[in-house]
């Protein structure tokens, strides 16, 4: 069975589609995954990034992480990123 990805046309439906799927695994933890820690900072990473989906339009955010073209002024995007992620993910 091929499954397709999900299709969204803006940031904001992007965000929706993570939130959604962060729902629905803390939901499957809950009734098939045994409670997994693991899978509960899974479902919060992706309730993260769907947090953060809306800087995909950010002008400041382009500038920091740069473009095809251009070379941003951050100097270590992976761990920019990273802790965009860890500010918006919830402490448990």
């Amino acid at each position: 069975m091929t499954i397709l990805p999900p299709k969204f046309d803006s940031p904001e439906e992007l965000a929706e589609f993570l939130g959604a799927f962060s729902s629905r695994l803390h939901y499957l933890n809950r009734v098939a995954l045994g409670e997994s820690k693991y899978a509960w900072w899974y479902a919060e990473l992706l309730r993260a990034a769907a947090r953060l989906a809306p800087l995909l339009r950010d002008e400041a955010i382009r500038a920091d992480f740069g473009d095809g073209w251009t070379k941003g002024s951050e100097q270590d995007p992976k761990a920019r990123l990273l802790d965009l992620l860890a500010r918006e993910i919830r402490d448990r």
